[in-house]
């Protein structure tokens, strides 16, 4: 476990006497979208974020997801040698967590809790045309799901499949679509962290099983069949919250959103006392 990038693990919530919940960044590499559900889970309980490589650092970004988790894995198990392990993940993060609960349990680790937030279950695809990823990755910028805001489409009418991503963020960039601080130099860096993680997702098989607890929850608005998780995940739970992909994050479906995550730390807490054992902080 030498050399390990030890900064891709963030502090959203160090203090607090119980049990680490373990945070994996989405699709954007970023571990801040947690900020929100690490508030309502209150001041006793440590929430730690993983961001990703070439996430607001030099590292070039991973493509390859299950090498991503190893690193997450190992990084892991340094910060908290010993215990149980409490992963959450949205989106891809879920895809991740549940690679990392496999890696975990084959190394002989405790996964008392894995949490996936509307996390769609892969299969391995052609990547789409960059105009399409472009486009995917702009709605994501600005907080939307699977709608595509007519400006939007209008921005990118008439332009290639091909289209050169550099001209792209020059475009939006001028456009005011997003807020100022997002201009072309930012959203290029960004995009590199995006684009690298689409593609693990479109490459990777899903193999094995995690015979641990797991949690599913998902976006009333988002497509369940999408999200079959059952035939890897035995003992696997649903939930359906009101929104879609990204507005879980917010409102009154971001504290439904943490009530089911707050119940499911509090029976992993309750499981661990009629076990006798009484692992806490880190």
């Amino acid at each position: 476990m030498a050399d390990l990038d030890l900064d891709r693990l963030v502090p959203l919530q160090p203090e607090g006497s119980r049990v680490p919940l373990f945070c994996v960044h989405a699709v954007s590499g970023s571990a801040y979208s947690y900020a929100g559900l690490t508030r309502l889970l209150g001041d006793d309980q440590p929430v730690y974020g993983f961001e990703a490589p070439g996430f607001d650092n030099d590292r070039e970004p991973v493509t390859v997801l299950k090498e991503l988790a190893a690193e997450y894995v190992d990084i892991l198990r340094a910060f908290r040698p010993e215990g149980e392990y409490r992963l959450l993940g949205w989106s891809l993060g879920g895809l991740l967590s549940y690679e990392m609960a496999k890696l975990l349990t084959a190394a002989g680790c405790r996964v008392t809790v894995l949490t996936m937030v509307d996390s769609g279950l892969p299969s391995p695809q052609p990547l789409p045309p960059e105009r399409d990823i472009l486009i995917r990755y702009i709605r994501d910028m600005m907080g939307l799901s699977d709608e595509t805001p007519a400006e939007l489409l209008a921005l990118f009418e008439g332009w290639p499949a091909d289209v050169e991503a550099e001209f792209v963020f020059a475009a939006v960039e001028e456009s005011g679509l997003l807020p100022e601080e997002f201009d072309a130099e930012l959203l290029a860096e960004q995009y590199a962290v995006f684009r690298a993680h689409l593609a693990g997702f479109y490459s990777i098989e899903i193999a094995g099983v995690h015979d641990g607890p797991a949690v599913h929850i998902i976006a009333g608005e988002s497509p369940a069949d999408e999200m079959r998780w059952q035939r890897v995940l035995p003992r696997l739970k649903e939930y359906t919250v009101p929104g879609t992909h990204h507005s879980v994050w917010s409102g009154d479906s971001l504290v439904a959103l943490s009530r089911i995550v707050q119940d499911t730390l509090d029976e992993a807490d309750a499981a661990e006392a009629t076990d006798g054992r009484t692992d806490v902080g880190h």
